[in-house]
């Protein structure tokens, strides 16, 4: 239900839409790089990976594809790992060791069920099977978790209905992270081998640390949104806005906070709605049309998502299941949701569905026509684009 992305409005968020999605370069002038977005967003939520790319590729310079991403990726400059919540993100190396010294444990107390019932709660079994891992990529070689559980399995380690729990926990510690993909198959190599020693950081500082990341590539927000996304506490999450300086202020009973600007509230401040960047702004387009992945920064990186609500608005029935699909955003608002599908067949056009709720003016829907070509050109194969909703 839409009610899984939004909550109903009670007053005007044009601002905070503004802010935030100049923020993360959805409007104005764009990042140089995928690997830029990584670092200024902090981290990238990464669960499908081609889509998590075009995440990347809507906020770079350029046309960037889906070759270009995996190659920062197979190179290194960024990883793909379980950090801040259990689920993948795309980070770069400078920041995941920190991220998961602070967050890693947390993460392992929240699946205490997952590890009693794979046997990796015995503190002895633990270190055995993370010894094994570190063993099995101690030579540089980057493996697939088939290949990865084979090579456990020669060192005495039951990988059956476990191989993923062993591959997590092994990133949780440090052990293992995402190495260079083998065609479609994702990788993993040794820890220490794609991420470069750092100094432990202080508990607070780290919140701190994080605190500022956050805002600078998502603010203004809440407390309650910083935990959320961080996998951190509400109180961690105050006391990090405080120890960062960020400014807070009260909007519609809640206290939000943000980071560099002239003035604590969005209200009244510089922030462009028509950035030159963004392909998808222009006549009437406000903050544009997008088409943004599943698990988007902009929606799944807050608690409270009523910013984005447009259901005042909506003409139909909202898409059962929406939190699954991509959202289409337009002028800040979600409006609907699309899917794309490969081909069976090499020489057919991928096929992406537009699902909108609410009527939108014809330069909105050409706008979404040109993310559409735009994302045929990440894939670097031809489109197909169905509209399917309201007139």
């Amino acid at each position: 239900m839409v009610a899984t992305y939004t909550e109903p409005s009670d007053g005007d968020w044009a601002d905070v839409r503004a802010a935030r999605m100049q923020r993360q370069r959805l409007v104005g002038d764009r990042f140089a790089a995928p690997v830029d977005v990584v670092a200024s967003i902090g981290a990238v939520q990464a669960q499908e990976y081609v889509d998590a790319g075009w995440a990347l590729a809507q906020r770079s310079d350029g046309d960037v594809t889906a070759a270009e991403v995996e190659a920062r990726v197979a190179d290194g400059s960024i990883l793909r790992t379980h950090v801040l919540r259990p689920t993948w993100h795309f980070v770069r190396p400078a920041d995941a060791r920190w991220m998961l010294e602070l967050t890693g444990p947390r993460i392992i107390r929240s699946m205490a069920s997952a590890w009693r019932a794979t046997g990796l709660d015995e503190p002895a079994e633990r270190a055995r099977v993370i010894e094994a891992v570190a063993d099995a990529l101690a030579d540089g070689d980057h493996l697939t978790r088939k290949d990865l559980a084979e090579r456990l399995e020669q060192r005495g380690v039951d990988t059956t209905k476990r191989i993923s729990f062993i591959t997590l926990a092994a990133e949780l510690d440090r052990v293992a992270i995402s190495g260079a993909p083998q065609g479609k198959q994702q990788t993993f190599a040794a820890f220490d081998d794609r991420v470069p020693a750092s100094d432990p950081l202080d508990r607070d500082e780290a919140v701190a640390r994080l605190a500022e990341r956050y805002l600078r590539g998502h603010g203004p927000a809440t407390a309650h949104d910083l935990a959320w996304w961080g996998g951190i506490t509400v109180g961690d999450a105050r006391r990090g806005y405080d120890a960062c300086g960020a400014a807070s202020y009260e909007r519609e009973g809640l206290t939000y906070w943000d980071v560099g600007l002239d003035t604590p509230s969005p209200r009244g401040s510089d922030y462009s709605t028509t950035g030159g960047g963004s392909s998808t702004t222009g006549e009437g387009g406000g903050l544009g049309s997008h088409l943004l992945p599943p698990y988007d920064e902009y929606l799944i990186a807050y608690k409270n998502r009523q910013v984005v609500d447009a259901s005042e608005d909506f003409e139909r029935e909202p898409i059962e299941g929406l939190f699954f699909w991509g959202l289409a955003v337009d002028d800040g608002r979600v409006v609907g949701g699309w899917k794309w599908t490969r081909p069976t067949r090499k020489a057919d056009p991928v096929v992406v569905t537009l699902t909108l709720l609410t009527s939108l003016t014809r330069l909105a829907r050409e706008r979404f026509a040109r993310e559409a070509e735009r994302f045929s050109h990440y894939l670097g194969t031809p489109v197909e684009l169905t509209l399917e909703g309201p007139a």
